[in-house]
């Protein structure tokens, strides 16, 4: 399993929340399910588009990079 986490809006409030970005679940229309990489909240999930992630993930590896 892929241990990179990403910052994802959580939906609510603008506020951010820590996910693995290897999904658990995937859907055909690009649809994936993370769970939280937060301890003790792993049981939270969030939906998003296989595109989103990906562009989540690249914005926060420039990030990152500097």
């Amino acid at each position: 399993m892929n241990k990179q986490t990403v910052l994802v809006p959580n939906g609510y409030h603008g506020h951010t929340v820590l996910m693995c970005s290897d999904p658990v679940e995937a859907w055909a229309d690009g649809t994936v399910k993370l769970r939280c990489a937060v301890p003790g909240k792993e049981y939270l999930i969030r939906w998003i588009g296989r595109d989103q992630l990906a562009a989540l993930l690249e914005d926060q590896r420039h990030e990152i990079q500097g």
